[in-house]
């Protein structure tokens, strides 16, 4: 079984149910540390729709705490889950730019990994 991420009519990724439900966990999580909403909606029966105004803002505050981060730990649990958001974030067209040089360096080492992001059609 896989579960479906949509920004509105369009699905941009489709991962099994233990990554979503893993993945899902680390953004809620983040969410709450952070006092930002992620822009995912609840997991309805294997869909979770994604608010692009929320969640392009949410990429950007975790992109600013990677990017300002002198914590290993942090970091590594950061690096888990960024070039997910970031890979989502490009897929469904919505602008995350970096803000700082940190922040430019770190997009464009993620953007050149060309994470497949394929939705369960693909």
């Amino acid at each position: 079984m896989s579960c479906t991420f949509d920004i509105g009519d369009e699905t941009i990724w489709g991962p099994v149910n233990s990554v979503a439900h893993i993945f899902l966990g680390t953004v809620k999580t983040f969410s709450e540390e952070y006092g930002v909403p992620s822009g995912f909606g609840d997991d309805l029966m294997g869909m979770v729709e994604i608010n692009p105004n929320e969640f392009a803002v949410f990429v950007q505050r975790v992109l600013a705490e990677r990017a300002q981060s002198l914590h290993l730990y942090k970091s590594m649990m950061l690096d888990g889950v960024l070039p997910i958001l970031v890979a989502l974030a490009d897929r469904g067209r919505l602008e995350v730019a970096g803000r700082s040089p940190e922040e430019n360096a770190y997009l464009e080492e993620v953007r050149a990994r060309k994470l497949p992001m394929l939705a369960p059609s693909e």
